[in-house]
């Protein structure tokens, strides 16, 4: 198994090389410092978290909004997410592990289904990345560039291009034409914190003054949310460039040398920095697209089944850069030996909740009872 290669001792900097078990040489990886965040003093606080959630995909037909006829995946789920979690999602297929992973990173938007209730809160400043389990297919349409070329046009205006072609912040022909009807919200420029709550200051179409400058009024966030899909991703994407404006990524150079600096620590040399993509093997496409996915320096990462597409000395890195983390990080995977090393935590998604147990033992290990039910989970996985 992977999780059974040696480290060499650390220096003050972190390991330096690893040992698989044949002695093979392991290029580490680390993760950059996500920093903390407004009014988080403490890595235990939480920073994310979900009440009462209830869920379900709808029906098949569009226009059926009858509860009775969708697929209901969450009834009553309650969680939370700090700054030192490490939990793994466990659960039969089907189950709901992804949704939840999903809706906890964003990357899944609920709020304006008729088939969602409860809170799913989030600090405004809070940075998430996920790695699905095709993320390598990122890289498809860029072979024919070298990795710090692919880093510079993806985040050259300070943002991850990426993010744009995501459904939860795209806007559609359709939002666009529906945005530029009057009275209707078209921009958001502005956020003030006024108490507990979030209040966004937002531009209407055809609401201008005497000089035909746009007066904008600041609206609560609770009110956005029952306004057309749209305005929550026009709340998304700004609160995007707040979180990159406070990471330090809207003006961090995407120069040579800061993104070779950033490869590195992947283990991507200088020299294979400045090599084609498609030159590159599978392993260092997956730290190339590891090292994308930390580019915004995120608090929070999710992990989707890692175990299934990075090889063994990847896995090592990977591994010991969880470790190493000062962010949360949260784990699909019925991999025992990946699972064993990394995680604190253990959710069961079933039956529409999640159950939440530590993991036992000093050392962190899982305790037989576990052990039996990751073996069973994987067990089904592959039957």
């Amino acid at each position: 198994a992977a999780s059974e290669g040696g480290a060499s001792e650390a220096g003050d900097d972190g390991p330096k090389t690893y040992l698989d078990p044949s002695g093979m040489e392991i290029k580490p990886m680390c993760f950059p410092d996500p920093g903390k965040l407004e009014g988080v003093p403490s890595r235990t606080k939480p920073v994310l978290k979900v009440d009462n959630m209830k869920f379900a995909y709808p029906p098949k037909d569009p226009n059926d909004n009858n509860p009775e006829n969708a697929r209901w995946i969450f009834n009553g789920v309650n969680t939370k997410i700090t700054m030192s979690t490490r939990v793994a999602l466990l659960g039969k297929n089907g189950a709901g592990k992804t949704t939840l992973m999903k809706i906890l990173i964003g990357e899944l938007s609920v709020e304006s289904s008729p088939f969602f209730s409860g809170d799913v809160w989030k600090h405004h400043n809070l940075r998430l990345s996920y790695i699905a389990q095709h993320s390598v297919h990122h890289l498809e349409g860029s072979l024919e560039l070298t990795p710090v070329v692919y880093m510079q046009r993806r985040f050259h205006e300070g943002m991850d291009a990426e993010l744009k072609k995501m459904v939860t912040h795209g806007l559609t022909p359709e939002e666009e034409e529906l945005k530029m009807k009057k009275g209707n919200i078209s921009k958001v420029v502005g956020r003030q914190q006024r108490g507990k709550e979030l209040y966004y200051e937002c531009e209407k179409t055809g609401r201008n003054n005497a000089r035909g400058e746009p007066e904008p009024e600041f609206i609560p966030l609770y009110d956005l949310k029952m306004k057309d899909a749209y305005v929550m991703k026009l709340v998304r994407n700004f609160d995007e460039r707040m979180k990159a404006e406070q990471s330090g990524m809207s003006i961090r150079p995407t120069t040579q040398e800061e993104v070779r600096k950033h490869l590195n620590d992947f283990g991507i040399s200088p020299d294979l920095a400045t090599q084609k993509i498609k030159s590159m093997s599978g392993g260092q496409k997956c730290r190339l697209v590891l090292a994308a996915a930390m580019w915004s320096m995120p608090h929070i990462v999710a992990f989707d089944e890692p175990t299934n597409y990075l090889d063994q000395d990847t896995l090592r890195a990977l591994t010991d850069a969880i470790k190493a983390f000062k962010g949360g990080v949260i784990i699909i995977s019925h991999h025992e030996g990946f699972v064993n090393e990394t995680c604190k935590e253990l959710w069961t998604v079933a039956d529409g909740v999640v159950q939440t147990e530590a993991v036992k033992g000093k050392e962190k290990k899982l305790s037989k009872r576990q052990l039996e039910k990751l073996a069973k989970e994987k067990e089904k996985a592959e039957g």
